[in-house]
């Protein structure tokens, strides 16, 4: 079901403390506040939309004090406010209405001008509101929160779908600010003046170089405020300082639904003033063209909050709570000569900098393009720099550029410690903050630990004296910020800590529902939910944990994470890991993994498997993976990246703790096909055949010949043809003799592949039909779907466009019933696009190919992604654009010689070869030619990729140079090649084309 909206109606200038606590509240219980803080200047008008927004509510919530809005007479014959109206109509609605009063005792005076006609139809409706549904009464913020937690409650329905909320588009010049912001912290922005200034500048002084890029990225690691600071200069200060201004645009990719292509369409809807679906009916490339021409005609402001949602490296499951700086390392996460990069930073600009590419790569083409507007700015917040709009230099492209957000200033650092009424003399306290680099994270978890210090609130000076172990100054650096944290959580009370100790111990952020449901209770650590309410208030006022208010979803940062785990006993583990595990085991299951949607589905799964590795029950983890997570993570979600991070999980130490030797065996089968599946199959090659070692010594033939299987697919990735033939062979012999013809159906059509590959295009068309013919007997469609596709390729390769583009059709189709396998749609997909290529459309190609690739980066499925990288550089280089279509290679190259690829690397060098022949580069050419012909040799004919070696072949002749002399096959390197009958029942002839 979707998230319920509650409407939270009151006069807007009346208690703005208040209605900030209400709105919390609604957000704490899984709910979406709707607030009429911006009704239209018009009377009618303001009439119109509060009333729709009460249509829209699942709640209504009333906050009443003393101001009493009225409709004037002309508009309103029975003389009653928007307030009363609004009241009324949710009364027709039937919909729940919660009303909630300011105590008589604290009620705010009624200013002379404010009294007459509009007090007194308060007072009236006061009255009404009395005898029909007054929930309580309130005397301040706080209070009121938590009775409003309290009514909420009774409504709210656990396990709530994702809800995502966009915002009506407005004409502009009227801002349209597309995901309300909502994850605010503080009740303010602390500091950050010369960012805010150096923003200011960015848009009054471009005449200036420095001030030149009309792209500006805002990069900081978690807690430093970057969404804060950006919303702050969006809303308040932007709008003064750029004149004229066309309109103003926040969008952010936090949200459930905020892809880059709804991004293109609803800007384009906004910059055009045209209707959405109109625009939803141009093609995405005309959109975008669209789009850019509108932002380099007219002065528009753009803010792209949380760009690095669209980047690759936040497609993993843990990475939140990777160590920010592991993770800067890991992502070569550097610019040079940009705002607030120390200049002793690395600047690395190799190993995992793809992880900041972005995964759909018409995204990273649109920032490109984006950098070079004129007349618009694009302000963008994100926790890493996206590579696209780098150089390889590791400069901004020209048109871009950056502000790395460090620690607070001084000034700042010390106005955000007083703010939590804590003393202490600037002498003492800078070179303490100075320590901890001014992170506002730490300062604040400090100074509120020393605020609510019982001997003596506030008083720095007596709680050092009272803390002689505090010394941060006689530590290593890197021990510091923990150290800090160790005295920041002295002050939790074990309410407090029971709560952070739940939260540290999930692998993923964890729901409010859960929370309710393992922290309350009689012998639990709140009584109710107005307590956890407290509890989470305390601890997010501290800094130590962040709500994501969107999804109502708790984590730590891996600072706190750290030190709360670190500092546990095993016994205190063991008994937080015994609670989750309670709680996990006793949720209902659902049998039905092929609706799974996404990771989300499974996070109860995946929090049990991680609790039982957490309390060393390896052989109970091991039957949840089996029984809940292996097939919706393999089938249906292809989530190859999280199964390597779940089964890795088994081996602590690098050593496996498994009881059960078939376990353990089913373990290293399952971690090699994945490694194989996402871009290492030289890395699970070792693991399968152990594997199907230690199947072979059990006589589990049908294990044996599932491992077998896969060992032989890593081995063509990797272009040991030979080995990978004869191990097909060798599997296609043990599935006969267990008589199941689904065994035997799926390794007929891996052995088409390799003999396709090879160029034995007549025995490899027998074995996809035979295997076709098996899988239609067991009824197993989207096999056959998936089978299709593997033939398409072999009519690829041979160029029979017409019959490919049929079945690659219907892979196509059967890979989505009855539930989308998405390895096989992925395939599809890039099939498709690339036969469409082969046929000269190229718009049609470019679409499939761009949804390949974004699909295959998500999960991590890499074959798929290296050829559709490959028909894109083609495609490119076709359509006359050579730098994107090297920008297509380059994304490749440490993908396919990582894997090794050696056929699609072979691919990407004739692409290659082509481009340095169009642009007359001869010896170039000749170079990547002969790269191409050499990785294709493989083991040596007939054990070669002949598709790629006849390319680099014809490029050399045409060159008028040479192939290279290469070691011809030797098969006295290898055993003898088991000898075979493909098709048994011998009722299919070469040649035929049914599918």
């Amino acid at each position: 079901m979707s998230q319920p909206k509650v409407v939270i109606s009151s006069t807007a200038r009346d208690l703005p403390e208040h209605r900030k606590e209400v709105m919390d509240a609604c957000l704490r219980q899984g709910m979406f506040p709707v607030m009429m803080e911006h009704l239209p200047a018009s009377d009618s008008e303001a009439v119109a939309v509060s009333l729709k927004l009460v249509d829209e509510a699942d709640i209504y919530v009333g906050v009443f004090a003393h101001r009493y809005g009225y409709v004037p007479k002309e508009n309103n014959p029975r003389r009653i406010s928007i307030t009363e109206m609004e009241y009324e109509r949710a009364i027709e609605r039937k919909i729940p209405r919660l009303i909630f009063l300011m105590d008589k005792a604290h009620a705010i005076t009624i200013d002379a001008v404010e009294q007459g006609e509009g007090a007194l139809k308060l007072g009236e409706l006061k009255k009404r509101l009395e005898t029909e549904r007054v929930v309580n009464y309130f005397n301040s913020p706080t209070d009121l929160r938590a009775h409003v937690i309290n009514s909420l409650s009774q409504h709210r329905e656990p396990d709530l779908s994702a809800f995502h909320y966009v915002s009506n588009i407005p004409a502009p010049p009227e801002a349209f600010i597309a995901h309300p912001y909502t994850l605010l912290q503080t009740h303010r922005l602390v500091g950050r003046q010369p960012e805010l200034n150096l923003l200011t500048n960015w848009v009054t002084r471009e005449r200036e170089r420095i001030y030149q890029a009309h792209i500006l990225n805002v990069v900081a690691i978690g807690g430093l405020g970057k969404s804060a600071l950006t919303w702050k200069w969006f809303t308040d200060i932007a709008p003064q300082e750029m004149k004229p201004l066309a309109g103003r645009m926040w969008w952010s990719f936090y949200e459930s639904d905020a892809t880059f292509e709804n991004f293109v369409t609803r800007a384009l809807a906004y910059v055009s003033r045209l209707p959405l679906d109109e625009v939803q009916q141009i093609p995405a490339p005309e959109r975008e063209a669209q789009l850019l021409t509108a932002l380099d005609r007219e002065p528009f402001l753009f803010v792209l909050d949380g760009l690095e949602r669209i980047l690759i490296a936040y497609a993993r499951m843990d990475a939140a709570h990777l160590s920010d700086d592991d993770y800067d390392r890991q992502t070569a996460n550097f610019v040079a000569n940009v705002y607030g990069l120390p200049a002793s930073a690395a600047q690395s600009f190799t190993g995992e900098h793809r992880l900041r590419k972005t995964a759909d790569p018409r995204a990273g083409s649109f920032l490109r393009k984006l950098s070079a507007v004129r007349a618009a700015r694009i302000l963008v917040s994100t926790r890493l720099y996206p590579t696209d709009l780098q150089s390889l230099t590791g400069d901004p492209l020209p048109g871009s550029s950056a502000i790395f957000l460090t620690g607070l200033a001084d000034d700042d650092a010390l106005e955000l410690w007083r703010s939590f009424g804590v003393t202490g003399g600037r002498d003492l306290l800078l070179p303490l903050f100075n320590r901890v680099g001014n992170h506002p994270l730490l300062i604040q978890a400090l100074a509120s630990e020393v605020a609510r210090y019982r001997a003596a609130p506030g008083d720095f000076d007596i709680w050092q004296r009272n803390h002689p172990d505090f010394d941060p100054f006689s530590l290593p650096l890197v021990q510091v910020k923990t150290h800090v944290l160790e005295f920041a959580l002295r002050g939790l009370d074990d309410t407090a800590r029971q709560t952070l100790q739940v939260i540290a111990a999930f692998r993923m952020p964890a729901r409010y529902d859960t929370l309710a449901a393992l922290l309350i209770g009689e012998v639990k650590a709140c009584a109710d939910e107005r307590e956890l309410d407290d509890v989470l208030t305390e601890l997010e006022d501290r800094g130590l944990v962040g709500w994501d208010k969107r999804a109502n979803r708790y984590d730590l940062h891996p600072i706190v994470r750290g030190v709360v785990w670190g500092n546990l006993g095993k016994d205190t583990r063991r008994g937080v890991y015994t609670d989750l595990r309670m709680h996990f085991e006793a949720l209902p299951q659902s049998d039905e993994w092929q609706k799974f949607t996404s990771l989300e589905d499974l996070t109860p799964s995946i929090e049990l498997y991680n609790t039982l590795i957490g309390l060393e029950r390896y052989d109970d983890a091991y039957e949840v993976f089996v029984e809940r997570l292996s097939k919706p993570m393999l089938y249906r979600l292809s989530a190859n990246r999280q199964q390597v991070e779940l089964l890795e999980m088994l081996f602590p130490d690098g050593k496996d703790k498994l009881s059960n030797t078939e376990n353990l065996a089913y373990v290293l089968n399952a971690l090699g096909l994945v490694y194989k599946l996402s871009g290492q199959p030289k890395r699970g090659a070792p693991l399968l055949f152990r594997a199907n070692t230690i199947y072979a010594a059990l006589n589990r033939t049908k294990s044996q010949g599932t491992a077998l299987h896969n060992l032989s697919e890593a081995h063509r990735q990797s272009g040991q043809l030979f080995e990978s033939e004869a191990m097909a062979r060798r599997v296609l012999l043990l599935t006969r003799e267990l008589e199941s013809n689904f065994s035997e159906a799926v390794i007929l059509q891996l052995l088409g592949v390799i003999l396709a590959t090879s160029a034995k295009t007549d025995i490899a068309d027998l074995a996809f039909r035979r295997a076709v013919k098996l899988f239609t007997s067991e009824h197993q469609q989207q096999w056959v779907g998936y089978t299709n596709a593997k033939q398409a390729q072999r009519l690829l390769w041979m160029g029979d466009l017409s019959t490919a583009d049929y079945l690659a059709e219907r892979a196509y189709t059967l890979s989505q019933e009855p539930y989308m396998y998405l390895a096989g749609f992925i395939q599809a997909l890039c099939l498709r696009g690339r036969i469409a290529l082969r046929q000269g459309d190229k718009s049609k190609s470019d679409a499939f190919l761009h949804e390949a690739v974004t699909r295959a980066r998500s999960v991590n499925l890499v074959e798929e992604e290296l050829s559709a990288l490959v028909a894109l550089a083609e495609l490119r280089r076709q359509e006359g654009n050579r730098k994107a279509a090297r920008d297509f290679l380059d994304d490749l190259w440490e993908l396919a010689e990582r894997g090794p690829y050696p056929l699609f690397h072979a691919d990407a060098c004739n692409v290659l070869a082509q481009i340095e022949r169009d642009e007359d580069n001869q010896e170039k050419a000749a170079e990547a030619a002969v790269r191409a012909y050499e990785l294709a040799w493989c083991d040596g004919p007939p054990f070669a990729y002949h598709w790629g070696m006849v390319k680099a072949g014809k490029h050399l002749r045409e060159l008028g140079a040479g192939v290279p002399s290469l070691p011809p096959f030797d098969p006295s390197k290898f055993d003898r090649m088991p000898e075979v009958e493909i098709d048994l029942d011998d009722e299919f002839h070469i040649g035929t084309t049914a599918a």
